[in-house]
């Protein structure tokens, strides 16, 4: 054993604490491990670190890749920081499985809308915001949807396709 840092103390018996955090003391190991944040994974842009798409296919054990050939069914995970003007109603296409949309960090003000058109018509689109952490709203598949970024806000977004 090397020499203790003053002030620690190692019981007779007991394993040092430190030696159980290979990761963090610059150890190899051979566990599929991928840890990050969110907000700095290069997501060409998208939030979606998790999921089907290309990027997320970051070599080593590949953990945050879903395949796309059917044999999964997600999750595919968003985290995005939207700042106020962002989205602004940008067309997204029909939804396919399930999704839920949730305010992850401080309050914010982001406005969803959802319809069975594309063209979002007057008397057939409900909207939904979203302020304070924790506020979310799920839907589920063929329905379109748009968002606006009215305040800064933290979005959370999870989608599957349930019963695969």
């Amino acid at each position: 054993m090397g020499s203790i840092a003053p002030g620690r103390v190692l019981l007779p018996g007991l394993p040092d604490p430190l030696a159980l955090v290979p990761a963090e003391r610059g150890m190899e190991h051979d566990m599929d491990i991928e840890a990050g944040n969110a907000g700095e994974v290069d997501t060409r842009g998208t939030g979606w670190f998790i999921g089907y798409s290309e990027w997320v296919n970051a070599g080593g054990a590949n953990l945050r890749h879903v395949p796309q050939d059917g044999s999964g069914a997600g999750p595919w995970v968003k985290w995005f920081m939207h700042p106020a003007g962002h989205p602004n109603g940008e067309d997204k296409p029909v939804s396919e499985g399930r999704t839920v949309s949730l305010v992850a960090g401080p309050p914010g003000e982001f406005r969803l809308e959802f319809s069975r058109s594309p063209a979002f018509p007057a008397g057939e689109t409900v909207t939904h915001m979203l302020r304070r952490t924790g506020d979310f709203v799920v839907w589920g598949e063929g329905i379109y949807h748009r968002a606006f970024g009215i305040k800064a806000t933290c979005i959370l977004t999870i989608r599957w396709r349930p019963g695969e």
